[in-house]
């Protein structure tokens, strides 16, 4: 029998995408708490950002996207850090 936490990454994985705390590029690891200037020496520049706003229309942070081979890495900055990792395989 599965428990809770099997259950949300088989949905994860059949849905097609996976959250991470960290990310391996070629130039090194990604990890969640790391800067925006980290991610950039990492991973080099993003080929999409986008703002994130709140209900209200305020700016929360940024989301960066890498366009891979089989797939599409996201990366959310809160306050200049990283707060969270997807991969989204195409």
């Amino acid at each position: 029998m599965m428990n809770s936490k099997g259950w949300v990454l088989a949905l994860c994985l059949v849905a097609g995408s996976a959250m991470a705390d960290s990310i391996r590029f070629e130039r090194g690891l990604v990890n969640s708490g790391d800067t925006a200037g980290k991610v950039t020496q990492v991973a080099g520049k993003p080929d999409r950002v986008i703002q994130e706003e709140s209900d209200q229309g305020g700016n929360v942070g940024e989301r960066w996207e890498y366009y891979l081979q089989r797939k599409t890495v996201q990366v959310k900055f809160r306050d200049g850090r990283v707060v969270a990792i997807r991969e989204i395989f195409n």
